[in-house]
């Protein structure tokens, strides 16, 4: 048995660099090992996130984005589907989330719900340029600025001031602060300020 896991390891590393949380033969094949499956029913990895990871592991061979891409986690906001990556630095654009998104979206027989890929490159630093997980979230609204408030216990947050329509936001936005304190480790408020109107004369 230890073999057998030390050569299904091997060959994928060999075969494969984008980096999931489960074993990628286990993915790949749809039966899951007593570690793998013991993810899913402690809700560490969610069963629809196994699909995710599979279509990810196909697309690794066309789509060199991916190649060096980690896979962070996805959440179910019911007609959206929020994939998270984190990919090397230069690869967290807009161009290539929408590249990853269509792909994706032909891959999946997700009925009835939208997908959005976000692009990562600092997730396990956070502080470095919270920014551009907040401004790939948020859109199409635009964050203006980003600042840490002292909370009287002593705990630290973020508060991220975005300017636009709230209506146009991808979820309410008490679900976007949930989502974003879950990534960056600590408490989110959230701030929207609606454009002003231009009076013509």
């Amino acid at each position: 048995m230890g073999s057998l896991r030390k050569t299904k390891k091997a060959l994928s590393e060999v075969t494969e660099r984008l980096k999931i949380p489960l074993d990628k033969i286990c993915v790949r094949t749809g039966v899951l090992c007593p570690s793998c499956q013991y993810k899913v029913e402690k809700g560490i990895v969610k069963e629809f996130e196994v699909d995710i990871m599979r279509a990810l592991l196909e697309l690794e061979d066309e789509m060199k984005e991916l190649k060096e891409a980690e896979y962070i986690k996805s959440y179910d906001l019911g007609d959206l589907v929020l994939i998270i990556l984190k990919v090397p630095r230069g690869y967290d654009t807009n161009e290539v989330a929408k590249k990853i998104r269509q792909a994706l979206t032909k891959k999946l027989d997700f009925v009835g719900k939208r997908i959005r890929v976000v692009l990562v490159s600092d997730i396990k630093d956070p502080r470095r340029d919270p920014s551009r997980i907040a401004a790939q979230l948020l859109a199409p609204l635009t964050v203006t600025g980003i600042n840490i408030v002292w909370l009287p216990n002593g705990e630290e947050k973020y508060k991220i001031r975005a300017i636009g329509n709230p209506n146009r936001l991808i979820a309410p936005k008490e679900k976007l602060e949930e989502l974003l304190s879950d990534l960056l480790g600590k408490k989110v408020e959230i701030e929207i300020e609606r454009r002003r109107r231009r009076n013509v004369f």
